[in-house]
């Protein structure tokens, strides 16, 4: 008989893999050490949350051991499992098969077969015992390749596709292999390998799933489904023997196994670390509960702990001002309970707070489930606690620095370390689910996603509101993705976004500081738990780096997690500007040593001109990696139709010559020798107005500096008013010497306005000297004033640049930049997949290698 009578409307379901605490030897030589077992899960709350979460069958598959199971007795609705470690003998590969319905004997038989996996397979066969190959394309000890998996193919009739601890990428990678499986492949792997095909209909597999669950978790959210007349465990245990089954419910995820390795540690500590005698205290009540080692307390237990716990707190603060006096000064042993008490009252305000936005985890303790097991409710819930844990942190170690207390400074910098201590199986799990990534499409055979329209690309990025060309840029390139129908996601982390792009997937920052030696930009610290979870999710192809600040190495760790191409722009000069704004040299080579790092971590790396090919190659990057993107510019946006005289009696300049500078006011564009030309300007010529569209830290000094002269700051303009801007000037001057490419120079220069640039940095290569515009001495005023006087008295000339411009710009289109950048990327991803398995042997080599083996079959 099952547990329940399976409804008529749906499939008889079993979670054909789960453990208990018979599981009791971990894998890890860290966990063994300190006598940590895999699984502390009883076999009688196994077997009731399986039946809580609606299974109709029970089994427990236990690592090469049955205990477990056979300690529920006989009872309905349950049959015996086990997971046998086993060996191929040519190579120690290592692999797990899964069996079930098996005797005490043949439990003992196929121990005694497991280090020859030939021989279990015999076994398997001869008794007709129901099995499936466990997460059959995971790499235990790093040895599988395909030659072993076609093997299995052979040998086994069932095979597990979708396993709740392992992310949707195995099932993806390994169950296509199944559907192309047929009696003429069955026979090619059969003349290849040497080995007769085992069971009737080889080609026709038993597909299984199945929860791998440790941590008393996921018991029955992953499960085997069967057909409706499959009322007892024989039935069920023929049905795996035909494949008349299919898998279903979750995969596995970074937030599940994260909760798993909790579970487990919340185990431990409460069996192994904790006084048996010693009540716990608030916290420890609090996790227990919250992996489902205890039944939720009482409120007035919780009142009464939260009381003590405020007394404990009390009594703290009132003797220690007496321990110092007798002492002379505070232990080391009250400093690290101070330190780690500013995060338990950060951790204990948050979590009562937000506990109400979490109906879900409230939810399952009303059911008799672990509210730890709600992954994605749980996940957002220490999220948000995560936030206001930094806040708190962060407010502590400005009130420490305001008080100049150095005790209070290093207890909260020991509260940061221990958050991020306490996070920590979350970084890890990420990055396990997906440590074999690039491998299993390999060891299925399948290959790489190089189709220019499937490519998945993530772009991460510092800078997207701010009104300069790195901005530009991204929403261009955003634009040119929807047009093409491509999937490119731009991440950011601002509290304020501006634009509405195509594809924007913004984080809001855990903190948010100005930037310093630049107040008007903020240094936003972005949620790097949320970020990697969310790019776990995205499962990107590749990686780009467009700023190399915290979003940007929040990419890098992401490229690192998915083991993706990272590729990245040298948008900006930041050496430079580093110099420019402190004229500190340390701070300089500091800033060089990073960029040098960052971007020698890089398989492409695009440089926006020729000139800045040399700089990239003084960081390092090899010329083979340097990608020069060809300039694009919108323009139906900036072309010379938008040219409207208008515009300036509407922002009241009357001046009939007008100077136009578009950018960041701030020093390292050159703006304080733009001054001095405007000056020599103005000394000699009384039409000439300087129009400033922009803002920065410079502003207010630059408006002191010309106090009297006709210049007119008009702050950021949106794309309308700017090209109007442009089209209506005379002439467009652009001192800076650090631009790596101008955007402001290729929207003039599309609108048909003559610019003006230094010959350092990337701006010169936009214009054709003397003929769309000219390129000047950096750092030459006199120059440059005689020059721009030169060309206001000479109108023709200036139409001539002006008509030759819009011409050439019109050559530069936005959708040819587009198709290098995406081409790169997916040229990128295909030189990863060409790499070949570092172990990889020929089908045939093996093949001669296990002629010993072979032969006893």
């Amino acid at each position: 008989m099952s547990l329940s009578q399976a409804p008529s409307e749906r499939c008889v379901r079993v979670d054909l893999h789960c453990h208990s605490d018979a599981s009791n030897k971990a894998a890890e030589a860290a966990l063994n050490a300190i006598n940590c077992p895999e699984c502390y899960s009883e076999p009688e709350e196994v077997y009731a949350q399986a039946h809580r979460r609606g299974m109709d069958f029970v089994t427990i598959t236990d690592h090469d051991s049955i205990d477990g199971l056979l300690r529920l007795g006989a009872r309905g609705g349950v049959f015996v499992g086990e997971e046998v470690t086993c060996w191929f003998p040519e190579d120690e590969c290592k692999l797990h098969l899964l069996v079930w319905g098996i005797s005490r004997e043949d439990h003992a038989a196929l121990q005694a077969a497991a280090r020859d996996i030939y021989e279990v397979a015999n076994y398997v066969e001869r008794h007709r015992i129901a099995h499936a190959v466990a997460h059959p394309i995971y790499r235990q000890n790093d040895k599988l390749e395909r030659w072993h998996l076609e093997r299995l193919l052979l040998m086994f009739k069932g095979f597990e596709c979708l396993n709740g601890a392992h992310s949707r990428l195995h099932r993806e990678a390994f169950e296509p292999l199944l559907d192309g499986l047929g009696a003429e492949q069955i026979e090619k792997l059969s003349k290849l390998h040497r080995i007769a095909p085992r069971w009737p209909e080889p080609w026709k597999k038993a597909r299984t799933g199945g929860s791998d669950d440790h941590g008393l978790l996921n018991i029955g959210r992953t499960w085997t489904q069967f057909p409706d007349h499959a009322r007892s465990s024989d039935e069920i245990l023929e049905c795996l023997r035909r494949g008349d089954c299919s898998p279903g419910g979750e995969s596995g995820s970074s937030a599940k196994l994260a909760h798993t390795f909790y579970s487990v540690a919340v185990r431990y500590y409460s069996r192994h670390i904790l006084a048996p005698v010693a009540p716990p205290n608030l916290i420890t009540s609090i996790l227990q509960t919250i992996a489902g080692e205890r039944q939720p307390p009482s409120s007035t237990v919780l009142a009464r702990l939260a009381l003590k716990q405020k007394l404990k707190q009390a009594r703290n603060r009132l003797l220690s001002p007496l321990a110092r006096l007798r002492r002379g000064s505070a232990s080391a042993a009250d400093a690290q309970h101070q330190g780690t008490g500013i995060l338990t009252k950060v951790f204990l305000s948050s979590a009562r707070n937000r506990l109400d936005d979490h109906d879900a985890l409230r939810a399952a303790l009303v059911k008799g489930l672990p509210p730890l097991g709600e992954h994605e409710e749980m996940f957002r819930f220490v999220s948000s606690i995560n936030r206001d844990v930094s806040e708190g942190l962060a407010a502590a170690i400005s009130k420490s620095v305001d008080d100049a207390s150095f005790t209070n400074l290093f207890d909260a910098i020991a509260a940061i370390l221990a958050q991020q201590f306490v996070l920590a199986p979350y970084y890890f799990a990420v990055f396990h689910q997906n440590k074999e990534r690039h491998l299993l499409r390999q060891i299925a055979g399948r290959s790489a996603p190089t189709d220019p329209a499937r490519l998945r690309l993530g772009l991460f990025t510092d800078t997207l509101d701010d009104v300069n060309g790195v901005g530009r840029f991204l929403r261009d390139m955003a634009s040119a993705a929807r047009a093409a129908g491509r999937t490119f996601v731009i991440h950011t982390c601002t509290a304020e976004p501006k634009f509405d792009v195509p594809g924007r997937r913004n984080f809001v920052p855990l903190l948010s500081r100005p930037l310093p030696y630049y107040g008007e930009l903020r240094l936003n610290l972005p949620p790097v738990l949320e970020v990697l979870h969310w790019a776990d999710e995205q499962q990107f192809d590749a990686i780009h780096v467009s700023t190399p600040g915290p979003m940007g190495l929040c990419g890098w760790l992401a490229a690192k997690m998915l083991r993706v191409p990272l590729l990245g722009t040298y948008h900006t000069d930041f050496p430079a500007y580093v110099n420019r704004l402190t004229g500190d040299h340390r701070v300089t080579n500091g800033a060089t040593a990073y960029m040098r790092w960052m971007y020698g971590q890089m398989s492409s790396v695009f440089s926006r001109s020729k000139a800045y090919r040399f700089t990239l190659r003084d960081l390092g990057v090899r010329e083979l990696d340097i990608v020069t993107l060809p300039a694009g510019v919108d323009t139906e946006k900036f072309n010379p139709l938008r040219g409207d005289a208008g515009v300036w009696r509407e922002h009241g300049v009357n001046e009939p010559r007008r100077l136009l500078y578009c950018g960041r006011v701030s020093v390292e564009k050159d703006l304080p020798m733009l001054v001095e030309i405007f000056r020599r300007l103005c000394a000699v010529r009384r039409d000439i107005a300087l129009v400033v569209a922009g803002d920065g830290p410079y502003r207010s000094k630059m408006t002191a500096e010309l106090s009297g002269l006709p210049v007119y700051f008009f702050g950021y303009q949106n794309d309308e008013m700017l090209a109007r801007f442009y089209a209506a000037s005379d002439l467009f001057v652009f001192p800076s010497r650090t631009d790596t490419l101008g955007q402001a120079v290729m929207e003039a220069q599309a609108c048909g306005l003559p610019a003006l640039v230094s010959n350092e940095g990337g701006p010169k290569e936009i214009i054709s000297d003397g003929t769309t515009g000219v390129v000047l001495p950096a750092g030459d005023a006199d120059r440059w004033a005689r020059t721009i006087d030169e060309l206001l008295d000479d109108e023709p000339r200036r139409k001539h640049m002006s008509e030759l411009a819009a011409q050439r710009c019109a050559r530069s289109s936005l959708e040819r930049t587009f198709e290098v950048f995406w081409e790169q990327h997916v040229r990128a991803v295909e030189q990863q997949h060409e790499q070949k398995l570092p172990s990889d042997r020929s089908l045939a080599g093996a093949a001669a290698t296990a002629e010993t083996s072979v032969a006893r079959l």
